[in-house]
């Protein structure tokens, strides 16, 4: 199978209206240029989410507009410089095939007005005679062309009534009616979708790259064959906080091919926007970080020219990562924590207080994963269950299995309640001690300083033998509208309560409320300030730490086959200047700081200027002085 290194990805749905398609396409000079830019993977598309083919089909719809084999001439001419070729094709959308099939459209739940100017406001129905359009179309493409393989697009599914589905569903004895039953149905139905398409396409190659967009990474694990995460930061809905989050979860799957695409421009309908390249530059060095290839998105105007200055970024780009290829190639990320989220893929997406535990231990700069039940638990010294991890049988028994093992554990707010008992595990350091909460409610740190937690949580008491280590504040007053005063002003009490904020256990540590959340929603230093007190008091031999490293700074380690470990520390912040989005423009400045690796090397050098730096012995960990540095460092441990 094809491994990818530098990947560009082009977008090109054009409208069936224009004219001229590819006037002015030299297959010859595009391949050249991506050649020197490092290109080695491209995806383009054979057939566009407007319904257009792009080569010669007896199948599907040539362009009306374009007179020639543009993919075809593509393809030749990326194989002769070495450029493997993924074929693109829109598997939910196709716009003119399904205004002249209307019989093979979705009929969605909640369709978008006509006035929505959308690729989505016609859907396709893989449970439709569509089904065998697609699949015709892409093995023609795989017998013509010498394709590597098929990236098959927006098969996320929107809710689906057509008379396909309702005939389905009523021999299942679904009810129609029921709009939850119906998502949950073509849910199914996407997925059946892509195991048919996987299934034809290995029948033709079994060594087929194919990934399923919009279908989640766990569901697509037996008939895709690569990973191909998503994002432009700037756009709704992405952000920064969601390649972090994302990245931690897909390194843990398996060992197949994961690339990492953004974009040059802020929206995916944007034919004029260039993003700065310092942002294009640490999206991409976050994905290689944890394992990700780079994986650039353009668009290719409809006469087929691409612009250069485009072009020109992205070769200054990927020759600043090539440049330091051999400290990312066959590495793999290094965790000692585990972010134990056992949901789904859309939950893991937009999960609050997911993304309040990422960004914690982010910025206090541990190593860790994102796990679900389909992980081994097992390599990991430290679980965090943030905020809503109720527990399952199967979840307890596994919870069980691995503190047997001598596992530590970090819990907040609901999680370790049993769903069959609505009581806290047994191995947990609390109990429920009375209803309700406090609103608002405080903990009081260590200088005496009452903080607010910013989230709902539960009144809880240590079980024998626990410690409680902060106790929650009520306030003097709750937050309230009594009829007479709004209550709006409530400080907190002179003394403690009897409850308890964190509680310590032999194995388990719990939060009463749920901070990650808080953390999301406010980003009180102080509820990551008690989250690494919980970290030192539960697991303090952790793989990496750092003194005098802002927190903004992301640190990433990693492993080589020949036992070579790598540091990478990122240095951006992200700002807020626009209504729609952030972004990053500028490099930052780090000053000298140092870095605790546990590990057994006694040689750090800064790469790839091969600079020999300061290091200490102290124990089980190797003491680095990092220099002061802009943008990225990487650092390598012999």
């Amino acid at each position: 199978m094809y491994q990818p290194r530098y990947a560009f990805f082009y977008d090109f749905h054009t409208s069936p209206e224009l004219r001229g398609i590819g006037r002015n396409f030299d297959a010859e000079s595009f391949a050249a240029r991506l050649e020197r830019c490092g290109v080695d993977f491209l995806t383009f598309p054979a057939r566009c989410n407007m319904g257009m083919a792009y080569y010669d089909t007896q199948i599907g719809i040539r362009h009306y507009g374009l007179d020639f084999d543009l993919f075809g001439e593509l393809v030749a001419a990326c194989k002769r410089h070495g450029i493997a070729v993924n074929a693109y094709f829109n598997g939910g959308i196709s716009q003119e095939e399904a205004r002249l099939h209307p019989e093979w459209r979705a009929h969605p739940i909640n369709p978008p007005a006509p006035a929505t100017v959308t690729p989505y406001f016609r859907t396709m129905c893989g449970n439709t005679p569509y089904r065998e359009h697609l699949i015709a179309m892409m093995s023609e493409v795989a017998r013509r062309y010498p394709v590597v393989g098929f990236f098959v697009d927006s098969l996320g599914g929107h809710s689906c009534r057509c008379e396909s589905c309702l005939e389905k569903m009523r021999a299942e004895n679904l009810d129609s009616a029921d709009d939850a039953v119906v998502a949950a149905f073509t849910a199914w139905s996407c997925r059946d979708f892509a195991a048919a398409v996987s299934a034809a396409m290995k029948k033709l190659n079994p060594e087929f790259l194919l990934y399923f967009n919009c279908i989640g990474y766990e569901d697509q694990l037996e008939f895709g064959t690569y990973l191909d995460f998503e994002c432009i930061p700037t756009k709704a809905g992405c952000d920064y906080e969601y390649l972090p989050l994302m990245s931690r979860y897909m390194r843990t799957l398996d060992d197949r091919p994961r690339l990492n695409m953004t974009g040059r421009f802020n929206l995916w309908g944007d034919f004029g926007g260039l993003r700065p390249e310092a942002a294009i530059r640490q999206e991409l060095l976050t994905g290689l970080c944890n394992g990700m290839r780079p994986n650039l998105g353009d668009h290719l105007p409809p006469d087929g020219r691409p612009p250069e200055k485009v072009l020109a970024q992205a070769e200054r780009v990927f020759k600043f990562l090539q440049q330091r290829e051999e400290f990312f190639t066959d590495s793999t990320p290094l965790a000692d924590i585990a972010v134990l989220f056992p949901k789904s893929h859309r939950e893991i997406y937009r999960a609050v207080e997911l993304r309040g535990a990422v960004r914690m231990l982010c910025e206090l700069h541990r190593q860790f994963d994102i796990v679900t039940l389909c992980a081994d638990w097992r390599r990991y010294a430290l679980l965090v269950l943030p905020d809503t991890v109720t527990v399952t049988p199967e979840l307890a028994a596994r919870l069980r299995a691995y503190l047997a093992s001598g596992g530590k554990i970090i819990t907040s707010g609901d999680s370790g309640l049993e769903d069959a008992t609505g009581r806290f595990m047994p191995e947990w350091p609390v109990e429920t001690a009375a209803p309700g909460d406090f609103a608002p409610a405080y903990f009081r740190d260590d200088d005496g300083m009452d903080c607010s937690i910013y989230a709902s949580g539960r009144l809880l008491r240590p079980r024998a033998g626990a410690q409680t280590r902060f106790s929650l504040v009520e306030p003097e007053i709750a937050h309230c509208w009594d009829g007479r005063y709004a209550e709006y002003y409530n400080p907190p009490s002179e003394e403690v309560s009897e409850f308890a904020f964190l509680t310590v256990g032999d194995q388990v540590a719990h939060f009463s409320h749920r901070i990650f959340s808080g953390y999301k929603q406010y980003a009180a230093t102080a509820l990551r300030d008690v989250f690494e007190q919980a970290l030192e008091l539960t697991y303090p031999q952790t793989l990496l730490k750092t003194v005098g490293l802002p927190h903004f700074v992301r640190v990433t380690a990693a492993r080589q086959p020949s036992g070579r470990e790598i540091v990478h520390l990122l240095a951006h912040i992200p700002e807020h200047r626009a209504a729609n989005n952030d972004i990053i423009e500028d490099d930052l400045t780090v000053e000298p700081a140092q870095i605790r690796l546990r590990t057994a090397a006694t040689r750090a050098t800064l790469e790839p200027e091969n600079l020999e730096l300061a290091t200490v012995r102290d124990g089980e960990y190797l003491e680095i002085q990092v220099p002061r540095f802009r943008g990225c460092a990487l650092i390598a441990v012999n």
